[in-house]
């Protein structure tokens, strides 16, 4: 059932470390699946879910009609400082033909809209595992009865003692006995450890093993087993950790039923609105031939085919070739194509001759492990009569394989297929070679190579630069106030091969009436960008998908995707064992806010080398008397916000201060203050309130002068003059402080000189005691006050050394 992205990560066995808290707002969903065409009740449980009002749904085929708080639970402490307590019951309605697999989901309550959740949908009716505790069916004898065509929502409880499920089915020989096991694949918990790392034994009636899997190249961790039955009766399927590791709620769905079990599709994909003849491959009773037609869209595909879970495949925009295996090379007649084969036996390998230009750039994706095969590919580029390969490719980045929203923590089985763009060096015939990277192979080593012109691409994605790299209410969630707005950071990513370089503006799709998207147009080479939901006063609570998309503002054509990860069976450092991939943004219109934020707009630019003062009001609600935060979210390279301030539940107005560097660069920027209520938890912002200023401008511009100076010196007990030779960069008005930074212990300045429009240079007079440090000090600089507008500018600049000299010694007169 692994569809719409989902994609499971490498076994780690890292320990999470407590750092911050971090609470999630959904933390189990139970029972964990239902059959389609069914009503199920289903209990949301974790942190911050009271005055529930509508559950959101990613895919379609599912909805929530009716859902309603429970009474608060004891309080379950997990993994982080997260907890369980409030409990919201929902009642799912499944349609007959709603999509199999993992269904993303997030709950709006009256004040947010909560962290990702999964619930999985069923073709066969779910069964539930009755044993109360643990030992109950762990023997042969005590087995529990479930029949063919089940899905077994089962638990293991492993507390000292490994636990052990058994079920018993009964077959007729000749019939298939096929068992997937969803663990890891299933789970909704953040965090655990290798407690889901289950393995299935299919035995007969007296125990005896008949098949047996840990892991899997199609499902990883996951264990697949299918095995044709050799005479009638009754059979045992064995469910089991493969490692003892004691932890709760650990939740499974065990498929059982006498499908077909194949592994893989040869090939592996086809021409978009096509029908395409494949053979599925690796089932225990043989190859079957299918005929499969193909969406007009091209991209991912899964194949079903009765199965409880599909055949990844993929879909073109142009015609496959197959390897011919009686030929050293298979010929290409044209790029772009589709290359197909199987690596059959270890030590083989497979080529296809191209024909290409010098210059012309090939995007070449491999899938293989990608689609479940057990193939690790290695591919080779070689022109024709050379020496040497051009391209020698192995491995893959998260962003090579379109994984760009992704903690690059996680090692992903998709990086094990190459991605490369490759630019021919000279017109002629190439050679593509592709083999096991270990040596290995076998009739399910299938894979396919997709040459394509490279297409400039840049995609948005929403991704906080939090601990683990989990999902960040506070700093990714999209929910605007009635009446308000909220201000999120959008980030960019090129796709592979981009060239373009200029800027972009960003176009908002499947926004509800009445919201609207400010967005600031994105500056040429900027890869994040904030970007601003306005909601009406009347537009009612509601919850939405939608998506961003990059449009060039020069009109070129440009691929855009949106995409935000997920990810679950979180280990320290974001090695998450399981991320969920979305290619839609949750949006949700939610009731006022106790409180209104507002900031002034500036009326001076923030000079390089300056700071900033801005006024903030905060404008409450009657009877709302607590604290709120706020702080800048974003800021353009080389400016620095002040971190978050606090403002008294008595005080309605407070500042935030900006400084910039030289490296700022000069232009104006829109900006925006984010506020929230101080309740619930800081760190990723479960349990709180929020909102945002409007935009603002803020102007980036160069220092009203720069300083130089030469070298200078000082001896103990005398004076000396430090003196700075002014460039006048921009008019000021009035009269300019200085003051004189970087001094050493025991040498001060005895002016506090000014300077005015005009004027050449800055002298401090300076006098260094009997004790000064001695040495020389190369960090002097000068900080300039400027008044402008009845405001007070301040900038750092220039950079001078100072060096302090011993006293010369007084020679007496009897030595005279």
């Amino acid at each position: 059932m692994r569809t719409f992205s989902s994609i499971l990560g490498l076994l780690c066995f890292a320990a999470p470390a407590v750092v911050n808290a971090m609470v999630h707002h959904i933390e189990a969903v139970t029972p964990r699946a239902g059959q389609r065409g069914t009503t199920v009740e289903v209990i949301l449980d974790g942190a911050y879910l009271k005055d529930p009002r509508e559950v959101l749904f990613f895919r379609p085929g599912i909805k929530c009609v009716e859902v309603k708080a429970l009474p608060p639970m004891r309080r379950n402490s997990l993994h982080h400082g997260g907890y369980r307590e409030d409990q919201v019951q929902c009642t799912f309605e499944i349609a007959p033909d709603c999509p199999l697999g993992l269904h993303p989901l997030k709950l709006r309550t009256a004040t947010e809209l909560t962290t990702l959740s999964t619930f999985a949908v069923t073709a066969y009716p779910v069964y539930h595992e009755v044993e109360q505790k643990q030992g109950v069916n762990d023997a042969t004898a005590s087995a529990e009865v479930v029949p063919l065509g089940s899905s077994v929502h089962g638990r293991i409880d492993s507390v000292r003692l490994s636990d052990v499920d058994l079920y018993r089915v009964s077959g007729k020989a000749g019939q298939h006995l096929s068992v997937e096991v969803d663990s890891v694949w299933l789970t909704e918990r953040h965090y655990a450890e290798s407690e889901f790392d289950l393995m299935v034994r299919l035995l007969d009636a007296n125990g005896k093993e008949l098949a047996r899997n840990d892991d899997s190249a199609l499902h990883l961790q996951d264990p697949i087993a299918s095995i044709v039955l050799p005479k009638d009766g009754d059979y045992l399927v064995e469910i089991k950790q493969r490692v003892f590791k004691d932890g709760p709620r650990c939740y499974y769905l065990a498929h059982i039923g006498d499908h077909a079990r194949p592994l893989v599709a040869y090939p592996a994909g086809g021409k978009a609105g096509t029908s395409l003849q494949t053979t599925l491959l690796g089932d225990p009773a043989g190859e079957v031939k299918q005929s499969v037609v193909l969406p007009a869209a091209a991209g991912d595909f899964s194949l079903f085919n009765k199965m409880p879970s599909p055949l990844p495949m993929r879909v073109s925009a142009y015609d496959n070739v197959l390897e011919e295996k009686s030929a050293e090379e298979t010929a290409v007649k044209s790029l772009p194509a589709a290359l197909n084969g199987v690596i059959e036996a270890a030590g083989d390998s497979d080529a296809f001759k191209v024909s290409v230009k010098k210059g012309e750039r090939w995007h070449m994706k491999v899938f293989a492990r990608s689609l479940g095969t057990p193939l690790d590919p290695r591919i080779s580029i070689q022109r024709v009569g050379a020496e040497a390969a051009e391209v020698n490719a192995d491995d893959a980045t998260l962003e090579d394989r379109g994984l760009y929203a992704m903690s690059r923590a996680i090692q992903r089985k998709e990086m094990m297929d190459p991605a490369i763009v490759w630019e021919p060096k000279e017109d002629g015939e190439y050679v593509i070679n592709i083999t096991d990277m270990r040596g290995l192979g076998d009739a399910t080593s299938v894979y396919r190579i997709e040459v394509e012109a490279v297409r400039d691409e840049i995609d948005t994605f929403l991704q906080a630069r939090v601990i683990d790299m989990v999902e960040c209410p506070r700093l990714t969630g999209i929910t605007v106030p009635q009446g308000g707005q909220w201000t999120v950071n959008v980030n960019l990513a090129d796709g592979p091969g981009n060239t373009y370089k200029g800027e972009l503006d960003l176009v908002a799709h499947g926004l509800p009436k009445g919201v609207t998207m400010i967005a600031p147009r994105v500056r040429a080479g900027q890869r994040q960008t904030p970007v601003q939901f306005v909601a009406e006063a009347g537009v009612k609570p509601q919850c939405a998908l939608i998506s961003l998309e990059c449009k060039a503002v020069d009109g070129r054509p440009l691929v855009s995707h949106s995409q935000q990860s997920f990810p679950f069976l979180g280990h320290s450092g974001g090695r998450a064992w399981h991320s969920f991939v979305v290619d839609h943004y949750a949006l949700a219109v939610m009731e006022p806010p106790p409180f209104n934020i507002e900031v002034a707009q500036p009326q001076i630019p923030l000079s390089q080398n300056g700071e900033l003062s801005l006024a903030v009001k905060v404008a409450r609600q009657a009877g709302f008397k607590e604290d709120v935060e706020y702080q800048f979210d974003w800021v353009p390279n080389g400016v620095e916000g002040e971190p978050t301030i606090t403002l008294p539940a008595d005080k309605n107005e407070g500042t935030l201060r900006l400084s910039a560097s030289t490296a700022a660069a000069p232009g104006t920027y829109q900006l925006a203050i984010t506020a929230s209520t101080v309740g619930g938890e800081y760190y990723l912002g479960t349990g709180r309130t929020r909102t945002s200023t409007k935009f603002f401008d803020l102007t980036i511009a160069q220092p009203y002068i720069a300083l130089k100076s030469n070298p200078t010196a000082v001896r103990r007990g005398e004076k000396a003059q430090v003196v700075w030779d002014i460039e006048h960069k921009k008019p000021f008005e009035g009269e300019a402080e200085a003051t004189l930074l970087g001094l050493p212990k025991g040498v001060s300045v005895v002016n506090a000189p000014r300077f005015k429009p005009g004027d050449k240079q800055l002298i401090f007079e300076i006098a260094a005691t009997s004790e000064a440090l001695l040495g020389q000090y190369k960090e002097l600089s000068c900080e300039i006050t400027v008044t402008e507008r009845g405001q007070q500018i301040r900038q750092r600049m220039g950079k001078g050394i100072l060096r302090v000299d011993p006293a010369i010694a007084q020679t007496s007169n009897a030595s005279r």
